[in-house]
């Protein structure tokens, strides 16, 4: 599994393209499944196992997701629980991960 992160609008899912779309399973926006998954009343952190668990995709999944821990803290208690569940996903991604590559400005640095 290979781990895209970066801020919004920095160009990750080009840099995807480009690099891995040949042969890859790839899941974009991460971060907003991560919040349907809360509002549904599932838990984030389980169904991350369960995607990674899965047999069809094996070691050819790209996940990308944003970057949501950076600036103010949201005033508003879900935001602030799904800010920090998405840091916990991406801690976790980045664990069971080959590679994490974090993309800033289209340009991709290889940081595991």
């Amino acid at each position: 599994m290979i781990l895209v992160i970066g801020g919004a609008y920095q160009g990750k899912e080009e840099y995807v393209e480009k690099n891995f779309a040949a042969g890859y399973a790839i899941v974009k926006e991460y971060h907003l499944k991560i919040r349907e998954q809360m509002k549904a009343g599932l838990e984030p952190l389980e169904e991350a196992k369960k995607l990674l668990a899965g047999a069809d995709i094996g070691n050819d999944l790209v996940v990308i997701c944003d970057e949501v821990g950076y600036g103010l803290v949201p005033v508003d208690a879900f935001e602030r629980a799904w800010r920090e569940t998405v840091g916990r996903v991406c801690c976790y991604f980045a664990k069971e991960a080959d590679q994490v590559i974090r993309v800033v400005c289209g340009v991709g640095s290889r940081i595991k």
